[in-house]
């Protein structure tokens, strides 16, 4: 029968001279001889019809074919290695969780508490991931995600963790040079927006009673560390999730300069496939995730 998959060796010989771009350093990776490398190349090549590397001085380098393809199989590799890892760990609570999450989130709320699940699960060891995008599905190589949004995604379970009350900030400079002490006057100044709550502005003119202004107008940003760092540098005024500003909030490189904070429909969320709830290490996390976003 005809095989319809190249041969692990095969792989592994591409994924260790894409990683080094040397024969000789896969070589010695994989500890077999460079012309062994070099037939499962060959080899891998022939099976797929496409070549996949090149000469480049005196190594070697990805052809356009390559790295697409390894773009495309590098992923499962890691996928098997952490499985295998984990299986050789023994303990079922021990093992590798790979997260994804966004960015301003991992740097401004999760980072500074993860010393406290390392004491907390000293056996897990977590693997960060790319993030995903607003309508990105669940890759399988990813136990769980961080994302932001309603908490609707198909497929997965979402716990809702924290975000919801958003905070006016601006710099203290901003404040004083415009006078923006009251809802009305921060209507005429310039709006910071982040592109996943587009609706925020027009909710706090609402709930502050502001009359009809461009809400729309002004910079917009993907992330909510642009947003800060914007608003900190005196660009506007940000409408930003409370739980992502407070280090700033608290030296004063950015102040609220009037009005009371909202609350929105659309917040951080913890995400994973339900299939994967009773895996021992997400359980852990889970656990730790959910009585951090309680304090």
């Amino acid at each position: 029968m005809k095989r319809l998959c190249p041969t692990m060796h095969e792989l592994l010989a591409f994924d260790a001279v894409a990683r080094s771009e040397s024969l000789t350093l896969a070589a010695s990776t994989l500890c077999i001889t460079v012309s062994a490398v070099s037939k499962q190349i060959t080899s891998l090549e022939e099976f797929v019809g496409r070549q996949l590397l090149q000469k480049q001085g005196r190594g070697v380098a990805l052809t356009g074919h390559g790295r697409i393809y390894w773009q495309k199989i590098s992923g499962s590799l890691r996928a098997l290695e952490t499985a295998t890892f984990e299986m050789q760990s023994g303990d079922g609570d021990t093992g590798i969780l790979t997260l994804a999450s966004v960015p301003t989130f991992l740097t401004k709320w999760l980072i500074p508490r993860l010393p406290d699940f390392r004491k907390t699960a000293p056996s897990v060891t977590l693997s960060f991931s790319q993030h995903l995008g607003p309508f990105e599905e669940m890759p399988s190589g990813v136990d769980v995600a961080i994302r932001y949004g309603h908490g609707e995604w198909p497929g997965v379970v979402s716990d809702y963790i924290a975000g919801k009350e958003f905070v006016l900030i601006a710099s203290p400079g901003l404040v004083r040079a415009d006078r923006l002490s009251t809802p009305g006057e921060v209507s005429k100044s310039t709006l910071l927006h982040h592109e996943g709550a587009p609706t925020a502005w027009r909710q706090w003119a609402a709930n502050h009673g502001v009359a009809e202004f461009s809400v729309q107008s002004g910079p917009r940003f993907a992330q909510y560390s642009a947003v800060i760092q914007a608003a900190a540098s005196g660009l506007g005024v940000g409408l930003v999730p409370r739980i992502l500003v407070l280090e700033e909030l608290a030296n004063a490189a950015v102040v609220v300069p009037c009005g009371q904070s909202i609350v929105v429909d659309q917040g951080h969320y913890l995400c994973f496939k339900p299939e994967r709830s009773d895996l021992p290490v997400l359980a852990a996390f889970r656990s730790w995730i959910l009585q951090q976003a309680k304090q």
